[in-house]
């Protein structure tokens, strides 16, 4: 297995963070809004999913406040809910697909990416974002 090991807030890190970071809330606030306005494209991938239209709304609200959640400073707990959050969207959104039979690269593959970025951006969070340890 391939380990990458960085000293503790490296300035190689904090850049992977935030560029990692942007792209998942980037994708976050495009799908929620796409999810909230319940555009065609994710309406007809709702009802190929046999997911109630409702659906849309809910994910799309909760994926909105997640990437503002995981933009702003502080809130560490807050953070760790939106990063448990995302990645159940996009593994859930993963299962989901793969239930009803769909093409890895046309719907799966993206979905998978996002969450492993969701991982990434968990993962390399400096310390200042992350909950104190407690012990």
């Amino acid at each position: 297995m391939l380990r990458v090991h960085f000293p503790p807030d490296t300035r190689r890190k904090v850049i992977i963070y935030w560029i990692v970071t942007a792209l998942v809330a980037a994708e976050n606030l495009l799908g929620g809004t796409w999810d909230v306005l319940r555009i065609p494209y994710v309406s007809n991938i709702m009802v190929d999913l046999h997911y109630p239209l409702y659906v849309l709304t809910i994910i799309g609200v909760w994926k909105l406040l997640g990437a503002v959640v995981i933009l702003v400073p502080r809130l560490p707990r807050l953070k760790e809910w939106a990063y448990a959050g995302m990645f159940f969207d996009y593994t859930g959104a993963v299962a989901s697909h793969l239930a009803v039979g769909h093409s890895f690269f046309q719907y799966i593959a993206y979905p998978l990416l996002v969450a492993i970025l969701v991982l990434v951006s968990w993962a390399l969070r400096p310390a200042s974002r992350r909950e104190p340890a407690t012990g």
